[in-house]
């Protein structure tokens, strides 16, 4: 699919594990994916309208400056966050000794979780975390943008992870109603 940078657009991009597996139904994956946002939102001065992680994808409203960063595009930026979290979430399994994600019992046979392929990564890695592409719809309008907002914000209940939006921690839905920004400090789009 085909990736658009027009100066000025927000970016709501979604993003899935492999195989759609429920990676971040473990809180320490969740952390490790802000903490990489966090990290590449000051590198890049990103604003974070919105996100919710929910187990097997990511939803987040996203922008960048394309005067400021005339070269970056919105897939270097996802490769960048996903290509980071993806070690470190790896790191975190092996370091832990976890054995249930890096299990997957397919054909009756039992092969590591986070194998790419038989044959591994084109470049080589032997995990993969992240489904190779990524959705990537460019915000225009307002009406466009609140539309987006909603829908990031209801996915948690749309997938039954909750009954309470207030209730989920890895959604933006408590920074716009509680004001809360213990897990996560999201931008305001301004008016």
């Amino acid at each position: 699919m085909l990736k658009f940078n027009f100066p000025g657009d927000i970016h709501f991009v979604t993003f899935r594990t492999y195989k759609s597996y429920p990676f971040f139904k473990d809180e320490n994956c969740c952390q490790l994916f802000l903490e990489n946002l966090e990290f590449y939102r000051q590198k890049y001065d990103l604003k974070i309208y919105a996100y919710a992680i929910l187990w097997e994808h990511i939803h987040q409203l996203m922008y960048f400056d394309t005067e400021k960063y005339p070269k970056l595009t919105i897939s270097k930026i996802v490769q960048e966050i996903k290509g980071a979290s993806a070690r470190q979430i790896i790191d975190f399994y092996k370091k832990t000794g976890s054995q249930e994600p890096l299990l997957l019992a397919q054909n009756d046979s039992v092969e590591l979780r986070l194998h790419a392929t038989r044959r591994g990564h084109k470049r080589g890695l032997k995990y993969r975390i992240w489904q190779p592409r990524f959705y990537d719809f460019n915000i225009y309008t307002r009406k466009k943008f609140d539309e987006k907002l909603r829908y990031i914000h209801k996915n948690p209940i749309k997938h039954n992870l909750v009954k309470d939006i207030s209730t989920y921690k890895y959604c933006s839905k408590k920074n716009y109603e509680l004001n809360d920004h213990s897990i996560f400090r999201i931008d305001y789009l301004e008016y």
